[in-house]
C-alpha cells in the first residue's frame, strides 16, 4: 500500500476515535448486531480452541474479547496500523499481545495456527490498488498460517455502491485463492453486503 493511503487511513481512523471514542462507530463497520455476525463467520474457519490466532486489522480487539464471552482460549495476537487502537487495546486486554504493525511489511515473529481480518481492507484507496493489495495479504496470511485463513469483504453484489468503499467480486478472490491452495471456501450466505474466503493449508492429492 503506497504510504499516502496509510496516512490517510490513519488519520481517518484516529478522527472517528476522537469523535466516538471506543465504539464500534470509531471502526465504521456497521452495528455490534454487525460485528457479532462476521465474528461467528470468522469462529468457523476452524476450531481455534488452544490455537494461536493473529487478528488483523484488530481495531479495539473486540474479536479477542468476543473469544473471551465464548469461553476460547487462544494465543492470541493483534495487529492494528492505527497507534491508538493498540493502547487501547493494551490497556482492555492487558493478557493478550497486540502491536503496531502493516501486515503487508511486516508481521509479529512465527507462524500462527489461524489468521483473521475483518473489515480492514474496504477503505477505497487513492493511490494504489485495491485488488493488488488484498491479493498480496490474502497470500502473505496464507504464506505464515499453520492451518487456515478467514477474510472479510464488501462484495459487487449490492444494489448500491458507497463512494468511500471499494467492492470486490467474489469469484475473482475465490480464484484467485485456488491458485494458492485447493482448500478455499467461499461464504456469501450471512445477512451483510460482505462475504468471506476461507484458506486452508494445501494437500498434496489423493492416495489409492
Amino acid at each position: 500500500m503506497n504510504i499516502k493511503d496509510k496516512k490517510l487511513i490513519i488519520k481517518r481512523y484516529e478522527d472517528r476515535f476522537k469523535e466516538h471514542g471506543i465504539n464500534v462507530q470509531a471502526l465504521a463497520s456497521g452495528s455490534t448486531d454487525h460485528q457479532k455476525i462476521r465474528f461467528d463467520a470468522l469462529l468457523e474457519v476452524g476450531n481455534l480452541n488452544g490455537k494461536t490466532v493473529l487478528d488483523i486489522g484488530c481495531g479495539f480487539g473486540d474479536f479477542y474479547g468476543y473469544l473471551k464471552e465464548k469461553g476460547i482460549t487462544a494465543k492470541y495476537i493483534g495487529v492494528d496500523i492505527c497507534p491508538p487502537f493498540i493502547d487501547v487495546c493494551k490497556e482492555r486486554f492487558p493478557e493478550a499481545a497486540f502491536e503496531v504493525c502493516d501486515i503487508e511489511n511486516s508481521t509479529p515473529e512465527g507462524k500462527f495456527d489461524y489468521v483473521i481480518s475483518s473489515q480492514t481492507f474496504n477503505n477505497k484507496l487513492q493511490f494504489s490498488d485495491n485488488e493488488k493489495v488484498i491479493r498480496n495479504v490474502i497470500k502473505k496470511c496464507y504464506e505464515i498460517c499453520e492451518e487456515g485463513v478467514a477474510v472479510d469483504m464488501m462484495t459487487k453484489y449490492v444494489d448500491f455502491e458507497e463512494p468511500r468503499l471499494h467492492y470486490y467480486s467474489p469469484e475473482e478472490i475465490f480464484t484467485f485463492c485456488k491458485k494458492l491452495t485447493k482448500r478455499v471456501t467461499l461464504r456469501h450466505d450471512y445477512p451483510l453486503f460482505e462475504f468471506m474466503i476461507y484458506l486452508y493449508k494445501d494437500f498434496k492429492g489423493w492416495k489409492k
